[in-house]
């Protein structure tokens, strides 16, 4: 954080288990761990490709945070004053997912294609350079659409939010303290639900700021269909001290829906707080997944 002003924002990304884990004890609580990696290990298999349509709408505070006291050399006792204005943005890309790096992890490609009415790309060939992407033997292509928010002047950035239940793979799951949860529902239907506490492990929450990057271990629910253990709902919070008295804060909550090519993300929605106050809200919907070259598709 530097004298004068610093980012307003953070952008964010999940980073995604690498490591072994074991079983729980609870034969209860077995089953739902038991079904929670099915879905995971379901997911990892059938979302490499996969492609649809995003729309993000976005309310964010306008400019950069003023820091009123304090400097770098010491963050721990700066203050600082939030801009009052929020500047709101609706964003549609081509969205897909495709496996990158030496250990093929999944990410988040989008190919934006408007923002708040204005054209960035053609339609359908977003839509290519999406095919392309995915389906490409090299990373470069699938790098460009990794950052393709990041190049453009958003109040903030998430990405890799749509694969969030792959945090829970059976090999990762010791890193995690499971409880249940009071019973809900998740609409018409009764829901089982679990809450977690992130313990171990190198997976979690990646936030950029600047040149600085930080990892935040996570918490938050696993809302599961009760008839079928399907779970449809994650949610994750996590929180950053970036000084004695303030702490950036996010929230998120994912909504999986089954669909004819496998389970797939309706929606996220994300917001960013410094203490109670609001720094961005990231509302993103999810229509038409498919395969290329496949006519299967949700409404």
């Amino acid at each position: 954080m530097t004298s004068g002003a610093a980012c307003a924002f953070l952008f964010v990304t999940l980073t995604l288990p690498a490591q072994t884990g074991g079983s729980p004890g609870n034969p209860e609580l077995e089953e739902s761990l038991e079904a929670l990696a099915h879905s995971a290990s379901n997911f990892a298999a059938s979302a490499p490709g996969l492609l649809a349509e995003e729309t993000l709408d976005q309310r964010g505070r306008r400019g950069f945070l003023d820091v009123v006291k304090g400097t770098i050399a010491k963050p721990k006792a700066i203050d600082v004053r939030l801009p009052d204005d929020f500047r709101t943005h609706r964003v549609l890309s081509s969205y897909g997912f495709a496996q990158m790096g030496e250990n093929r992890a999944l990410h988040e490609l989008r190919k934006i294609v408007s923002i708040d009415g204005q054209t960035v790309s053609d339609a359908g060939e977003a839509r290519h350079a999406m095919t392309i992407g995915i389906l490409a033997a090299d990373d470069r292509t699938k790098r460009q659409l990794l950052e393709n928010f990041e190049h453009e002047q958003l109040e903030g950035a998430i990405t890799d939010f749509g694969q969030l239940i792959l945090l829970f793979s059976k090999r990762s799951q010791s890193d995690y303290l499971f409880t249940y949860a009071p019973a809900a529902q998740l609409g018409d239907e009764p829901a089982v639900v679990l809450a977690y506490r992130q313990i171990s492990g190198t997976q979690g929450l990646t936030t950029f700021d600047q040149r600085t990057e930080d990892r935040q271990m996570t918490g938050g629910q696993i809302w599961f269909r009760q008839r079928d253990l399907l779970p449809l709902r994650i949610t994750l919070n996590t929180e950053r001290m970036i000084s004695k008295k303030d702490a950036v804060r996010t929230e998120a909550t994912v909504e999986y829906v089954p669909s004819p090519v496998g389970l797939v993300p309706a929606s996220v929605n994300q917001k960013q707080f410094l203490n109670s106050d609001l720094l961005v809200e990231n509302d993103l919907h999810y229509a038409n997944f498919q395969r290329p070259g496949l006519p299967d598709l949700i409404p």
